[in-house]
């Protein structure tokens, strides 16, 4: 195409529109137009303006690589999903609370004019090195997860949810109330008559899985009851979830309402208790300690405690910008999730909120 220069003189520019051609349209050199575009150097407030407008009216956009590596920013972010090497193999990408969590922090990184990037599964620092993001956000890290090392390796500045099970102090971090989450869920299920409340859980190296073990042992000793959970695989979670429910539910002393410590296990759990022949919640009454579409969408409605992903990704978000200016640590970000009491855990003539 062909653009006018300050004098009306006519310059050809083809394809994207370069440094070059600004700085032709605008008759200075190339190291005058960067200089003027990102406020750098000595210029003269008319010369820097007008550079500005004939950079306006040819649509030049700064490349943000370039722009990365003159001012140490790429206006990238990064966001880290719990995904297993092999992306087939894993609904990560598919469930409801990671969607929710993807969705609402590309809105806030989007509201500051940043780009955020979903990194594929890698295992060491070597894959990122070509990737240009200014930091991470790594969600439910793990005692000896990859993410963080290659992270650490770069020093790129990392915010988790979910605790770190290796610093679970670290205040850069936006993490649940798992205490209070777990307390109220079981508190709801006992107040609704449950006396022998089973808890399947994640066989995961998270802090958020270990933390969801120890509040039920804790609350089942300080009610006086027996403790009985199951770990089931995140990998299999449809069989495996399966086969534990059924046989928690053939033993000498079965449960009278459980407890399902993952989005993935609702629909393996929910086939071994119609095998069983067990109405819900006439016979046993059941929870899910993450909220998802699968609880949403079971027969009948399961109870659930949402995470409440969008506070999470916005607290992360604001977490992590502070640290890339360089501010202190102000402490962890806590976000409560919420009870959303369903059909499941409904008995008639009794209390059916906490």
């Amino acid at each position: 195409m062909l653009a006018s220069t300050e004098s009306g003189e006519s310059v050809t520019v083809t394809g994207r529109t370069t440094i070059r051609d600004v700085a032709a349209a605008a008759g200075v050199s190339p190291t005058t137009v960067s200089h003027a575009l990102n406020g750098k150097g000595r210029l003269d407030p008319r010369t820097r303006a007008r550079i500005q407008r004939t950079a306006e009216r040819l649509g030049y956009q700064a490349n943000r690589l370039a722009r990365g590596l003159r001012s140490g920013r790429y206006g990238v972010q990064a966001l880290w999903l719990p995904i297993e090497a092999d992306p087939a193999s894993t609904d990560a990408l598919a469930l409801d609370y990671y969607m929710r969590l993807a969705s609402a922090t590309a809105t806030a990184f989007f509201a500051r004019g940043d780009v955020v990037m979903l990194i594929p599964p890698m295992t060491s620092a070597d894959g990122l090195l070509s990737v240009p993001i200014d930091g991470a956000i790594v969600v439910e890290p793990h005692d000896s997860d990859a993410r963080l090392a290659a992270l650490r390796q770069l020093e790129i500045a990392t915010v988790t949810i979910e605790r770190n099970p290796i610093d679970p102090d670290d205040p850069w971090c936006v993490a649940s109330d798992t205490a209070f989450e777990i307390e109220t869920l079981l508190d709801h299920l006992s107040d609704g008559g449950a006396e022998r409340i089973a808890l399947f859980t994640p066989e995961a190296r998270g802090a958020w899985s270990t933390e969801e073990r120890d509040v039920y042992r804790a609350w089942s000793a300080r009610h006086g009851r027996v403790p009985v959970t199951r770990p089931v695989s995140m990998r299999t979670a449809f069989e495996t979830a399966r086969h534990a429910v059924r046989g928690v539910l053939r033993s000498a002393s079965p449960p009278d309402a459980i407890v399902l410590g993952a989005e993935r296990f609702v629909p393996g759990a929910m086939r071994a208790i119609a095998d069983a022949d067990l109405a819900v919640p006439g016979d046993l009454l059941v929870a899910a300690a993450v909220d998802g579409n699968h609880a949403r969408s079971s027969t009948p409605p399961l109870t659930a405690v949402d995470l409440q992903p969008e506070q999470q990704a916005a607290a992360a978000a604001e977490l992590l910008w502070s640290r890339l200016d360089g501010d202190a640590p102000r402490g962890q970000w806590v976000v409560p999730g919420v009870l959303r009491v369903r059909q499941s855990s409904r008995r008639s003539g009794t209390l059916v909120a906490p």
